[in-house]
């Protein structure tokens, strides 16, 4: 099966959530944040790599974690993330099941410190 099509951008979520894809088809990188109650949150930046019929973010220094990520049009989903990325969410933060949406009203991927995912 073909590997689904990602064009670099910025993806926004509800609230604060946020995704970034940057770099060239052959080597995208991605970063994303997700957040839970007040400022508790997901947050992973590294590769995109092929997965299946799907993509998986491979954060930066991770052996086990790949997170999974489902293209529909301009919607990127995370799908069932594996108990090896947990170090990625704080406590009742979760990533499992967000949606982001191709967004270009100026809405940049950054942190919680401001700094950017991609």
């Amino acid at each position: 099966p073909a590997t689904p099509s990602l064009q670099p951008g910025t993806f926004a979520g509800t609230g604060r959530d946020r995704l970034c894809i940057a770099g060239e088809a052959a080597s995208l990188r991605a970063g994303l944040i997700a957040f839970g109650e007040g400022d508790v949150n997901c947050s992973a930046s590294g590769r995109v790599q092929a997965a299946g019929d799907g993509l998986s973010l491979v954060p930066r220094g991770e052996g086990a974690c790949r997170i999974p990520l489902t293209i529909d049009g301009n919607v990127v989903r995370v799908g069932e993330v594996p108990a090896a990325c947990s170090y990625y969410c704080g406590p009742g933060a979760t990533l499992a099941g967000k949606s982001y949406n191709r967004s270009d009203m100026g809405a940049k991927g950054v942190d919680l410190a401001g700094d950017p995912l991609c």
